[in-house]
């Protein structure tokens, strides 16, 4: 039977395939919970992925507050090892993608203008349970 979270995951799954060899690609809830992860087990904690995307959010939205730069569309943090980037869905859906740091981030901008419209098609499918 197909449930939100099978499609989810195999969205997700189609992202991630179509990115630059991410670490994770990850679903966070408006509560910063993780809805959907590929792979399941990422290389960094899920409640880590999911708090930083919180806090990515949170500190996106003060800068661009005090630059008066409109709504946080999508944050990315760089670093030596590993980059972040989150990706503003809705309201209360965020996408977390943990990249390499050689990995620029305009890199994602094409899949993620093929596959983020499904994804939030799907989120918006009614599912039945029967």
């Amino acid at each position: 039977m197909v449930t939100r979270q099978s499609e989810l995951h195999r969205v997700l799954g189609l992202l991630a395939g179509d990115l630059p060899k991410p670490e994770w690609v990850a679903l966070v809830d408006q509560n910063g919970l993780i809805v959907a992860c590929v792979p399941p087990e990422p290389p960094v904690e899920s409640e880590r992925i999911s708090a930083m995307t919180a806090a990515s959010v949170a500190m996106g939205e003060r800068v661009l507050r005090e630059i008066e730069g409109g709504g946080l569309r999508y944050a990315s943090i760089a670093g030596s090892v590993r980059q972040h980037l989150t990706v503003v869905l809705s309201k209360d859906r965020l996408l977390s993608i943990g990249l390499r740091p050689d990995v620029p981030a305009q890199a994602t901008f094409a899949p993620l203008g093929r596959w983020v419209p499904e994804l939030i098609r799907t989120l918006q499918m009614r599912f039945t349970s029967r």
